[in-house]
């Protein structure tokens, strides 16, 4: 048993590194994603010189290639194609000065600036495709991240993004008003008008909801007919007045459309929300389903279990 304990140490070990460098590695990308272009730009400007520095230093014998790739990649990543072409050429350019000035000597003078020209040619395929990997990238989370059909938010994508946003309410002590909206009637709309009407529903539904939020609101929806609105740094006055705004322009959208729908929806206010998002969620659903029990297409609000009706 003493020999499988001693095994099993160096595993545990291995762990917890692993783990502190996933930690560091997430700190330094949240670090360079806070960071402006220009900010990127003087950091891979600064790089760029200290690689070149240690180039000279330790003689043309050793070779420092793969370290200029570094800034190359920091500002083709963090800063764009512009920057990270901009980062190519200085690092091909302090390359090709570090190794004249630590007294390199060639055979033939246009061998080092063949050198040179060939290492800004790998300089700018890795920006490149770096470029071209971090737009795919973020396209396929954008994918990831939106509803098929109405384009909003999906709902892991709406839970993640609430997530943060507590913590951010928690440290500005800021309410935020969680909505929860279903379609009275979609079932019937399906059944009797089919389920291209159906869809319609829903994508006129996402976009008039999106269209009267504000910059810092977000959507979500979260299956079926059933859609989740939070509202930040909003009183309950405030939540009342935009809800109040968005049922309105829902009801004359099913008039125009005659489509025989309703919405019920439920809101609650936090002045400090839960951290769980299917308790914050679970509050405004429970308070919607009051008004399905009690007729239908109404609102309803709650502030600290203080319950207030208003349509």
């Amino acid at each position: 048993s003493g020999t499988r304990q001693m095994r099993r140490v160096p595993q545990f070990k291995n762990r917890e590194h692993s783990g502190t460098a996933l930690i560091m590695q997430h700190r330094l990308n949240a670090f360079l994603l806070a960071r402006s272009r220009l900010q990127i730009a003087t950091i891979s400007l600064l790089l760029v010189v200290l690689v070149g520095a240690i180039d000279y230093a330790s003689g043309y014998e050793l070779s420092f290639s793969i370290f200029y790739l570094i800034p190359v990649a920091v500002s083709s990543w963090y800063a764009g194609r512009r920057i990270g072409i901009l980062a190519c050429v200085l690092s091909a350019s302090v390359w090709f000065l570090a190794d004249h000035e630590t007294g390199h000597r060639y055979s033939n003078f246009e061998i080092p600036i063949w050198n040179a020209i060939v290492r800004l040619g790998f300089f700018f395929i890795v920006a490149i495709l770096l470029t071209r990997l971090r737009a795919l990238v973020e396209m396929q989370t954008s994918l990831a991240q939106q509803d098929a059909l109405t384009g909003i938010l999906n709902g892991r994508a709406f839970n993640e993004r609430y997530e943060l946003l507590v913590k951010l309410a928690a440290r500005q002590r800021r309410p935020v008003a969680l909505g929860y909206l279903d379609v009275d009637g979609f079932k019937d709309v399906n059944d009797t008008l089919g389920h291209s009407v159906g869809d319609q529903v829903l994508r006129a539904v996402a976009k008039t909801i999106t269209e009267r939020l504000r910059a810092s609101d977000f959507v979500g929806r979260l299956g079926g007919d059933e859609f989740a609105i939070l509202l930040q740094d909003v009183g309950l006055e405030g939540a009342k007045t935009l809800f109040a705004e968005i049922h309105g322009d829902l009801l004359d959208i099913a008039r125009r459309n005659h489509w025989p729908i309703g919405f019920s929806v439920g809101v609650v206010l936090y002045h400090s929300p839960p951290a769980s998002v299917d308790e914050a969620i679970g509050c405004a659903d429970a308070l919607m389903y009051k008004i399905k029990k009690a007729g239908k297409n109404e609102l309803a609000f709650e502030e600290a279990g203080v319950e207030a009706k208003g349509s």
